[in-house]
């Protein structure tokens, strides 16, 4: 597995199936977080091409859309430019995700999920429905970085725990939702090992 940090304020995602929701959400915490370009570089929709009209802060923007992408999270990660995949999708084949994880630690790419809301680099990049809506992330002071590593399996309880800490800490540098699966694709000792490894992250 990739050690120390995996996102930052220049990180940009493909998202596979277009949810107008968590693409809105995530731009949205980019112009909180007073990013110079959005990170959704793009969207992949099978069946369609050309470009979705969002916001960026007040501005309208035109994310391209593509048809034609890797057909599945493997694919992906074979990618060489791809470091990260996060799987929200619940029901991944068992089979698939176990070699989705041997693939990921042979090439030291990580894997969030299946079955994951995703993770959140406080003041820089925010994968899907992670922290909730603008108000949440106000509330949890996720558009600054703090100091605190968290890593939890519940997408829910993560959320709820955000606030949490921003009540009793300085806030979240990184916050990982591995996901419910039996087998997820990167554990909680994977990431507390990486945490470790980031020098901005002082608890734990």
């Amino acid at each position: 597995m990739a050690t120390g940090q995996l996102f930052s304020k220049t990180t940009q995602t493909l998202l596979y199936n277009y949810k107008p929701l968590p693409v809105q959400q995530m731009l949205d915490f980019d112009f909180l977080c007073r990013r110079e370009t959005p990170s959704v570089a793009g969207i992949i929709n099978p069946g369609s091409e050309g470009f979705q009209k969002l916001f960026f802060g007040h501005e309208e923007i035109a994310i391209p859309v593509h048809s034609t992408a890797a057909a599945c999270s493997m694919s992906a990660l074979k990618q060489p430019t791809i470091r990260v995949v996060a799987i929200i999708a619940e029901g991944v084949p068992e089979s698939d995700t176990k070699q989705m994880i041997a693939y990921a630690k042979s090439n030291n790419k990580v894997v969030i999920g299946p079955a994951t809301v995703g993770g959140i680099q406080a003041g820089a990049f925010k994968i899907g429905d992670t922290a909730g809506i603008i108000d949440d992330i106000i509330q949890c002071k996720l558009y600054r970085p703090g100091s605190v590593g968290f890593v939890t399996k519940s997408g829910g309880m993560s959320n709820a725990l955000y606030n949490t800490i921003a009540c009793v800490t300085d806030g979240i540098f990184e916050g990982i939702a591995i996901g419910g699966d039996v087998f997820p694709g990167s554990t909680l000792s994977d990431h507390v090992l990486r945490f470790n490894n980031i020098p901005q992250i002082i608890d734990l």
